[in-house]
């Protein structure tokens, strides 16, 4: 799908909405028409998965309430009882990489943008390792609101994908505010994928990963997210009330 954007005449750009944009779009209307207004939407992450089976539950209000935490212990002892609508939870990196190879294969080139500048170069050295086939035509690190400068730098390399690596709601805002002025197809919001793209930090292992506790991983090791983790039971209590709305 990025690879016909990328081809396309249009321009459009790409989000990836996880658990904790839930709390923040609830509260913003205009986070949630940056959402809405993406041409492709992709969820990401375990949270997302755990909301599409909760909601897709039949009953009442009092199964609704007696099912939250059995579908919440779910998510650790028996993950592949959510995957319903969604076969299994999408990582943001794990799409970038299928995202860079199809992009590779069509002959299409890319811009990274973003991220500290130890990850943007890190990710520039992984990318051009395992693709070198790939057309980086550029890296520029930070965290910008508006910035001509950069803005030139990307139209006089004028890749065909820009991916934007500042973290959510920033990047989502400087791609709608700064697309019309880009020489690019197609812009997709990274949020944290230059970091884990550059090796800056590990991914959790794979069995942490199946039982949906990489948001536990990530916060081991880098205790200074435990702010962001504040969302999660907001997150919870929205996708709860949903539910009982629709009851």
């Amino acid at each position: 799908m990025v690879v016909r954007l990328g081809q396309a005449d249009s321009k459009s750009y790409v989000v990836k909405p996880y658990s904790e944009f839930l709390p923040a779009a609830s509260g913003d209307p205009a986070i949630r028409q940056l959402l809405n207004k993406a041409s492709l939407c992709l969820p990401d992450g375990v949270g997302i998965l755990w909301a599409s089976h909760y909601l897709s539950l039949e009953g009442g209000t009092a199964r609704a309430l007696l099912q939250l935490p059995l579908s919440l212990f779910s998510l650790v002892l028996r993950p592949e009882v959510l995957r319903g609508k969604f076969p299994e939870a999408m990582h943001g990196v794990d799409f970038t990489w299928e995202m860079l190879r199809a992009l590779d294969r069509a002959g299409l080139s890319v811009y990274l943008l973003g991220g500290t500048p130890e990850e943007s170069r890190g990710s520039v050295k992984q990318i051009a390792s395992r693709l070198p086939s790939l057309r980086i035509k550029g890296a520029r690190p930070g965290y910008l609101k508006q910035d001509q400068g950069v803005i030139a730098e990307i139209n006089s390399a004028r890749p065909d994908a820009l991916l934007v690596a500042m973290g959510f709601p920033r990047q989502e805002k400087w791609i709608a505010e700064n697309l019309p002025r880009l020489n690019v197809k197609v812009a997709v919001a990274e949020g944290g994928s230059f970091t884990f793209i550059s090796g800056a930090v590990s991914r959790a292992p794979n069995w942490m990963r199946r039982s949906g506790l990489e948001w536990l991983y990530r916060l081991l090791r880098q205790p200074s997210r435990w702010r962001r983790q504040l969302a999660l039971p907001v997150f919870v209590w929205l996708v709860m009330r949903e539910r009982l709305r629709s009851s």
